[in-house]
């Protein structure tokens, strides 16, 4: 027979708990990080480098030109200093450069 628990199961537990399960930092930490991302890099740089999404703890970024791919490579340092101070040490070990180029006829 079926179970017969009828209690509701909260979905911020379940999420929780699934991304723990995946080696994804806590839901909070991820949207500190969404929120204060025009502040970490500021606002002309986070019109052109957009988060993408973050993999256990290596952080994905979009960018639109190879040439902001390096210049991240060059930042890492600073952009993991200043999420250790804002959202907490080890969230973020790493950021990886994604580039789209687009092509045009």
């Amino acid at each position: 027979m079926a179970s017969e628990n009828k209690d509701p199961i909260l979905l911020r537990a379940s999420l929780e708990k699934l991304m723990k399960s995946i080696g994804a930092p806590d839901i909070d930490s991820t949207i500190n990080l969404l929120e204060i991302w025009p502040e970490l890099i500021g606002e002309e740089l986070s019109s052109k480098i957009s988060l993408v999404a973050l993999n256990g703890s290596i952080l994905v970024i979009h960018v639109n030109d190879p040439a902001w791919a390096s210049q991240i490579s060059w930042l890492e340092t600073q952009i993991l200093e200043r999420i250790d101070k804002k959202i907490g040490k080890g969230v973020v070990s790493a950021v990886k450069a994604k580039t789209t180029i687009s092509k045009e006829s």
